[in-house]
């Protein structure tokens, strides 16, 4: 296709890694996923609600895609980068981070204003490198924004909530589905600019008009300073999850062996720390460590899905640490047993030399063990979703030989 021209010399996509301004970018980020991890932590023993986890999803791809953007922006235009309009995505996150801990309240209005003006922000840096990424289109040309300006007259939760999903699933869809037959849409493109040009009488007018928005070609994607990206995001974002995890931990007030609680906390933490590096040891061997062959619109959704599941699995592992001899609330226990199984989904779909067989029974264990979590303790649960992440990687391990 021609929006997904890997670089053809293998030296110096090599030689290419993520700058500073790109480490420094995904730290904002990073804050924006510890503030978004908060709308599913519940209350005391009570798991988070439907409309707290229905807007975790939704406010982490829309922060996901803006990141996605300047994410795909920098890897195309390399030292050409603006640093301009960097700063200013990283404003706007920052921005939609703040922004977050009210969920669809009062300030929900201030996130989507946020949204807006940064994912324009980021594909019109993109545009006026002259480039269009046809393979992503959410990077230069985002279709789902019309539902969210809408919203502004919305002032129910859930109808918001709703068309701001909409929008989201137009883009997605859009990026995964309308990069086919690119020179048609590429020529398109340029035609509706030239029409644009000619509509300016003035020849400076025209001339600077030209200079700001030349007829675009396709970009030239480097998959493994992208593979890069990825990697160093999905171990970010780990690094969040052990951050949860301790937290939790500190704020366990008696640690001592009495009665044995004290000791099904320590298995329990020992557990949920060992289980993050299983998770870690699966990105870094089959995901998204490395350069591959497969187009944006069938990695970044895999990116996406894998980074959500490592945040589920975090704030279940807190409450997990919290009350390790209880239940978990049922709400929690489907995001961290969920959480784990769709993470080994999207690693077994990457891995070079996937056992299915054996890869469906690792991502069906941890389901089993959501369905049982009513009658096993919190300890128990996390055991079981650490055998089905042991198993996958010794599973996948043994494949690749």
């Amino acid at each position: 296709m021609v929006g997904w021209h890997p670089v053809s010399d293998g030296h110096a996509a090599a030689e290419r890694h993520a700058s500073w301004l790109e480490l420094f970018f995904d730290l904002v980020v990073v804050v924006a996923v510890g503030q978004l991890a908060h709308l599913v932590h519940g209350e005391a023993h009570h798991g988070p609600d439907a409309l707290s986890i229905v807007t975790f999803f939704a406010l982490y791809l829309a922060i996901w895609l803006v990141w996605t953007t300047f994410t795909l922006y920098a890897n195309v235009v390399a030292d050409a980068v603006r640093q301009q309009a960097m700063f200013v995505g990283m404003a706007g996150i920052a921005l939609m981070a703040a922004t977050v801990p009210h969920g669809m309240g009062e300030r929900s209005t201030v996130f989507a204003v946020a949204y807006l003006v940064t994912a324009g922000v980021g594909a019109s840096a993109f545009t006026r490198s002259g480039q269009v990424l046809l393979s992503w289109g959410a990077a230069t040309r985002n279709a789902g924004l019309v539902p969210w300006v809408v919203s502004f007259w919305v002032h129910e939760p859930w109808w918001r909530l709703g068309l701001w999903l909409l929008g989201l699933a137009i883009t997605v869809a859009f990026s995964v589905f309308g990069g086919r037959d690119d020179e048609r849409q590429l020529a398109e493109l340029n035609q509706r600019i030239e029409q644009r040009l000619e509509q300016v009488r003035d020849e400076r007018r025209r001339e600077r008009a030209r200079r700001e928005h030349p007829l675009l070609t396709a970009a030239r994607l480097d998959p493994a300073h992208l593979g890069e990206r990825l990697g160093l995001f999905v171990i970010i974002v780990l690094g969040e999850a052990m951050l949860q995890l301790i937290g939790a931990m500190s704020e366990v007030e008696d640690w001592s062996p009495g009665r044995g609680v004290g000791w099904v906390l320590l298995l329990t933490v020992a557990g949920g720390f060992v289980l993050l590096v299983f998770l870690w040891a699966l990105n870094v061997r089959h995901g998204f460590a490395e350069s591959t062959s497969l187009a944006p619109g069938a990695l970044l959704p895999a990116h996406f899905v894998a980074i959500a599941s490592i945040t589920t699995i975090a704030t279940g592992l807190g409450a997990a640490v919290t009350d390790s001899a209880e239940h978990l609330p049922t709400g929690t226990a489907w995001l961290l047993c969920g959480g784990v199984s769709a993470y080994l989904l999207v690693i077994t779909s990457l891995a070079r030399r996937p056992r299915w067989a054996w890869s469906a029974l690792a991502a069906a264990l941890p389901l089993a063990a959501g369905v049982a979590a009513p009658v096993l303790p919190a300890a128990a649960v996390v055991g079981v979703v650490l055998l089905a992440a042991a198993g996958q990687t010794w599973n996948l391990g043994r494949a690749r030989g």
